[in-house]
């Protein structure tokens, strides 16, 4: 041990053989401990505070860990795990960290018992084949096209999270259901979920919406345009409606006051051209990236145009797919085929400001979720959920192969993994019965965050298991935390599909079978330097010698780049 240490320089830790595996076990199954309890629709929120004092708000498991920084190379792998299932799936962040978190602490019992490290990675490589195998075998096809099932679908995905289930105007999973049908192509089955916009505002959680079309947090350019136009034509352009400024320096010499007064009507002149172009083409609403001049603006609105100036790129890309409009960036070739349309385009006060609204849009192929909530850490909280509700739609969409949810799946597949163990013979068969135990910490941590007794779940829920499934039909008998009962969970309407289940178990059976594997951990820590900041702060860290800035640097670390996170 020691030669090593010298072999690897000062201040490496090393650390091999029995104990390095266990430390690895033990760091995995922590972390699963650390997000468990906001497992399910009972499950508690967490409040993750950052270098910069910025508060996270969440029961998003991914969303946590991400935001946790982590030395142990075991943690960061289970860390990796939940961050890969999000990426792939959207879905099933928390359950695969419970999963391999239970794998890794029963791999540890094993160890105890003289079960050889190589033989809990055979077995439980084995076991993973065989749940893939059942859960595959006992899933329900259903028809990609059906919406009923999507709406189910997104309604025990919302179940889960902080959002409500429910609003005065419209349930939110038919609301995000209709959201993603409308920009779904179900001829070519495909779709681009980006093309649902999510725009927030504070407010009330009844006031969420859809809107067909794009919502723009802008305000109309002129007090004299209209605030309302029905019919709408829109023109969308990337030019322009001001005096033009030259790329590099430039110098124009005047040499009278008449030549000024030329300049100034000339550079009038060359809008007023760009304007009429706008008005002979029938244009009522023109919406451009870049500047239009106060001038402009007069002449817009004398012709009752309606114009918004400085929109974002990403905007015009939507209003092009919700309007179906094509977007200008040389005024003197407007044709027909450039202008969009919408039922109607308004401005109206959302919370304490002004946006407006491109609504009604014929067949959009972009619309807008407005979530409105109290706070802004709560609003960040919903838009991460309405966006594994999206993905769940997605993964139905491009699978359309559904399985109960409650750990009614995970009950199904323990007990048929069970049947199959007592086929095999040696200590392989100890293995797959524990990667059966493993499974059932689904429902376990189900029951436990609803207040559950765990003793008693479970033997229910084996009961009900032996009782029901012996033959080829299956019933779902899973945890229904809502009402804190052991209950029929497809006739119960709580679905999930598919390939979250599959990517779970391939998932948290490859993190259990690469730490198993693991004999020998080197690692070496930075050296710390301790230092003092302008504003007489006094602390350490790792190139600490080096000129830095802390907000750059460390900010960044702590907001992991994703696409939203």
């Amino acid at each position: 041990m020691s030669s090593t240490g010298n072999l690897l320089g000062e201040g490496t830790q090393y650390s091999t053989g029995d104990e390095c595996r266990r430390y690895n076990l033990l760091a995995g199954k922590l972390v699963a401990d650390l997000i468990k309890s906001s497992f399910g629709p009972r499950g508690f929120e967490k409040i993750f505070i950052d270098l910069l004092g910025e508060v996270t708000l969440s029961k998003n498991g991914s969303t946590i860990l991400r935001k946790i920084d982590v030395e142990h190379p075991a943690a960061k792998v289970m860390i990796d795990a939940s961050n890969s299932v999000d990426n792939e799936v959207g879905d099933g962040t928390i359950s695969v960290v419970i999963l391999a978190g239970s794998l890794l602490e029963k791999a540890v019992k094993l160890l105890d018992l003289d079960i050889p490290p190589t033989t809990i990675e055979i077995g439980y490589k084995k076991a993973a084949e065989y749940a893939l195998e059942i859960v595959r075998s006992i899933a329900k096809p259903s028809s990609y096209k059906n919406k009923d099932v999507m709406v189910k679908l997104a309604e025990t995905c919302l179940r889960t999270k902080a959002i409500s289930v429910f609003c005065e105007k419209k349930p939110i999973s038919e609301l995000v259901t209709d959201a993603f049908c409308t920009i779904a192509d179900f001829v070519n089955r495909t779709v681009e979920t980006d093309d649902i916009k999510i725009e927030e505002k504070p407010g009330n959680t009844s006031d969420i919406e859809l809107v067909r079309g794009v919502v723009i947090d802008k305000t109309i350019d002129h007090s004299g345009m209209p605030r309302l136009i029905e019919k709408a034509r829109i023109l969308l352009i990337n030019e322009e409606l001001d005096n033009e400024t030259t790329k590099m320096d430039a110098q124009i010499t005047i040499n009278s006051p008449e030549e000024m007064q030329a300049y100034i009507l000339q550079e009038n002149d060359d809008v007023m051209r760009k304007v009429q172009k706008i008005i002979d083409s029938g244009a009522n609403v023109v919406i451009s990236q870049r500047g239009i001049s106060r001038s402009a603006q007069n002449y817009l609105s004398r012709a009752g145009i309606i114009s918004l100036r400085r929109v974002k790129e990403n905007d015009l890309h939507w209003l092009e797919k919700a309007s179906g409009a094509s977007t200008v960036s040389d005024l003197s070739n407007i044709s027909k085929m450039h202008i969009g349309f919408a039922g109607k385009v308004y401005e109206k006060f959302v919370g304490d400001d002004k946006m407006v609204f491109v609504d009604e849009c014929k067949n959009p192929k972009s619309v807008t979720i407005l979530l409105r909530a109290n706070s802004k850490r709560l609003l960040d909280e919903y838009h991460r959920t309405v966006l594994d509700a999206i993905a769940v739609l997605k993964d139905f969409f491009i699978n359309p192969s559904i399985v109960a949810g409650g750990g009614s799946t995970e009950m199904i597949i323990a007990n048929e993994i069970r049947k199959r163990s007592l086929l095999i013979e040696g200590r392989e068969q100890i293995v797959i019965q524990t990667f059966a135990e493993a499974l059932e910490e689904i429902p376990l941590t189900l029951a436990k965050n609803a207040g559950m007794n765990v003793l008693d779940t479970i033997i229910q829920l084996r009961n009900k298991n032996y009782e029901h499934n012996n033959g080829s039909v299956h019933s779902w008998y899973g945890i229904d935390a809502i009402d804190r009962k052991v209950k029929e969970m497809y006739s119960q309407e709580v679905i999930e599909p598919l390939v979250v289940k599959e990517q779970v178990i391939k998932t948290a059976s490859e993190v259990a079978s690469i730490l198993i594997r693991v004999d020998e951990v080197v690692m070496r820590k930075p050296v710390m330097y301790t230092h003092t900041h302008g504003d007489d702060k006094t602390h350490s860290h790792a190139r600490g010698d080096t000129p830095h800035d802390h907000f750059d640097k460390l900010g960044k670390r702590q907001r992991p780049t994703h696409h939203y996170y």
